[in-house]
């Protein structure tokens, strides 16, 4: 459901007419019904009204009030709302069926700000999680014109999509020292899919990187990505980044190899791989055979224990055997990894033969 919300605040000493434009998106807004019986609570609170009283006035807060249609609770609050672009001085309350936003920060007329609740709020008997509600403030000022950016995340390693990770804005002219460590201009969650879309970016050139944790500065251990390329606003629409963790290390009994085996199979791949490629075996998260090969396009691994496996493989860029992952300061990626699309069962005494095309 959509509601739009139109404000007119008039300056009397200034002769200033502002129009500030709140849209309310989330997905599902109904009537209160009835309970039908007996029947346990399986819905999430919906949110059917909501009131906003935006202050231009740096000496004056801003609220915002949110109704919904049972009591309600918060739910990892910390960690899942955000305000793009941040916002300091920003407090909430819960009382009955009531949410509100106190902001006590300057709010920037020529800005798109972009709130997110998802995950934040859940209902008070069940605890049913009201995954996805967002709102936006946006002055209309038809000079600004308001690019987007498409963000998806994987994880360097496993390539697998990673998940509620911060994806955070930049301006160009920010020094890498403070990446991390400052508030970023704009600030997003990828979903489930890895995925989020920038729907509020002002023109201009920004430098894009990711971290995990409950905010977006930097805690150790913490998985983060950063793009190589700077993006323009207006000119670039997509980007994709691939994430790793600073301090990871591989633990050399993570390779294990069962020389015992008498009567093994053969597996063969014809590929478009080129450079120094490392080709493991694994079960689980565990390599069980790992093989280096330069410069070839078919290579044959031989005598491997039989059973069911997963095929993965990497650029070994500092040619020493094992994957390394990256590094920011040094503006180093971690070594690009490829995973073939099915698992593979090797039988004994048996020539298996793959083709393995990664269309890049």
């Amino acid at each position: 459901m959509l509601q739009l919300l139109l404000l007119n605040v008039i300056f009397a000493d200034m002769k200033l007419y502002l129009s500030i434009f709140i849209v309310l998106l989330f997905n599902g807004c109904a009537n209160i019904v009835a309970p039908t019986g007996g029947k346990k609570d399986k819905e999430a609170p919906h949110c059917i009204d909501h009131f906003h009283q935006i202050e231009i006035d740096n000496n004056k807060e801003s609220k915002l009030t949110y109704v919904f249609d049972e009591r309600i609770q918060e739910h990892k609050f910390v960690g899942n709302f955000y305000i793009s672009p941040p916002l300091n001085g920003v407090s909430h309350k819960v009382k009955g069926n009531v949410l509100e936003i106190i902001i006590k920060d300057y709010i920037d007329t020529n800005l798109h700000y972009e709130l997110s609740f998802g995950n934040c709020i859940k209902d008070l008997t069940e605890g049913n999680i009201l995954t996805k509600l967002i709102d936006e403030i946006y002055t209309f000022n038809k000079e600004i014109n308001f690019q987007t950016l498409e963000v998806s995340l994987q994880n360097s390693l496993t390539n697998e999509d990673e998940k509620k990770h911060w994806v955070l804005l930049y301006q160009f002219d920010v020094q890498d020292s403070l990446i991390f460590k400052t508030s970023p201009n704009y600030v997003s969650k990828s979903n489930i899919d890895g995925y989020f879309v920038f729907n509020n970016i002002i023109g201009g050139s920004y430098k894009v990187v990711s971290l995990s944790g409950d905010d977006y500065f930097y805690h150790e251990d913490e998985i983060i990505s950063f793009s190589d390329k700077v993006f323009v606003a207006g000119v670039d629409t997509s980007i994709e980044l691939y994430t790793f963790n600073p301090l990871y290390e591989i633990d050399s009994t993570e390779i294990l190899k069962d020389t015992t085996i008498t009567e093994g199979g053969n597996l063969t791949l014809k590929s478009d791989f080129s450079g120094n490629i490392v080709f493991q075996l694994l079960k689980g998260d565990k390599v069980i055979v790992q093989e280096k090969f330069e410069n070839t396009f078919d290579f044959t691994l031989k005598n491997i224990s039989t059973g069911e496996y997963t095929l993965r493989a990497f650029q070994d860029e500092n040619d020493n055997g094992y994957w390394d992952t990256g590094n920011f300061t040094e503006k180093k990626q971690a070594e690009k990894t490829y995973h073939f699309h099915e698992k593979i069962t090797i039988r004994s005494n048996w020539d298996l033969e793959l083709e393995w095309i990664t269309e890049e």
